[in-house]
């Protein structure tokens, strides 16, 4: 039996803007993703038939994991099978798109595995119906990404050397966020070509702090160290110090390491939204 390793990299959202919303109820977006190298894990191993995923258990029935989605859509019902051994790092529910990526992850280590030969743009494709954020991880980062996910240009960007990626002891679910910023009406932005940063704009940070109001406290905390801006990724509840030096980034570990309950991790980008390791 074949198996390989697999990392599923975390993203951030560095630019969020919100500039509609369809009949159907998804929101239009325009964002800038940064790929960062905080990963989950997956073990990715040929079985005759079938699809089997261990993954911790407070992730719910293997049936709903985006892990076990994707490889059921990319091989079907009588294709090869796979066995997924899944290691969660990336928080859930931070904003992080763990899940978004485990799933990219599995589409692009399966059809290495298999030999399926699909091409990019065929896995993007079954990516995005899986969820908005898949096709960005199967892709180069940094990239500006629009709609619902689905239209994506990688940019040739200067981003700053090193964040400092803050997550405290609370989710942010993304459906109650646009719930929220749906209720307080906050108008949309116009659309436009991607800005320049710092600073870090997010129209969701209204409704995650509704939603979770001891965000403003920390985000108030971040904003007095130094740093080259604050923003807060996807709909939440992670925030993130942006630095240009490593020696900067550690130091404001240190700073915030007895100032906020968070979970206080230092990342890197890097240049794709996964990594084959064989």
């Amino acid at each position: 039996m074949a198996t390989l390793r697999v990392l599923a990299f975390a993203k951030l959202n560095l630019v969020l803007r919100v500039v509609g919303r369809r009949e159907d109820g998804y929101h239009l977006l325009q964002s800038l993703f940064c790929a960062i190298d905080w990963a989950d894990e997956l073990e990715l191993t040929s079985i005759p038939r079938g699809i089997e995923l261990e993954a911790p258990a407070e992730l719910g029935p293997p049936e709903g994991n985006l892990a076990y989605r994707a490889a059921r859509a990319l091989l079907g019902e009588e294709g090869p099978g796979v066995r997924i051994v899944l290691k969660k790092h990336i928080p859930v529910g931070a904003g992080l798109g763990g899940g978004s990526a485990d799933a990219a992850a599995v589409l692009a280590g399966i059809n290495r595995l298999h030999g399926l030969g699909k091409s990019p743009e065929e896995l993007v494709r079954v990516g995005a119906a899986l969820g908005a954020d898949v096709p960005f991880f199967l892709g180069r980062s940094p990239a500006w990404v629009e709609g619902i996910g689905d239209r994506l240009t990688p940019l040739a960007l200067a981003l700053p050397f090193v964040f400092l990626v803050v997550v405290p002891p609370y989710p942010c679910p993304t459906a109650e966020v646009y719930r929220v910023y749906d209720a307080l009406g906050i108008p949309f932005s116009p659309a436009g070509p991607p800005p320049g940063i710092p600073p870090f704009p997010n129209d969701l940070w209204p409704a995650a702090a509704h939603l979770r109001p001891a965000l403003r406290e920390l985000r108030r905390i971040l904003e007095e160290v130094p740093s080259l801006g604050v923003g807060l990724s996807g709909s939440g509840s992670a925030l993130f110090l942006a630095f240009p030096s490593l020696a900067a980034a550690q130091e404001a570990q240190r700073e915030l390491r007895d100032k906020v309950e968070a979970h206080l991790r230092i990342a890197r980008p890097v240049a794709r939204g996964y990594k084959i390791l064989g």
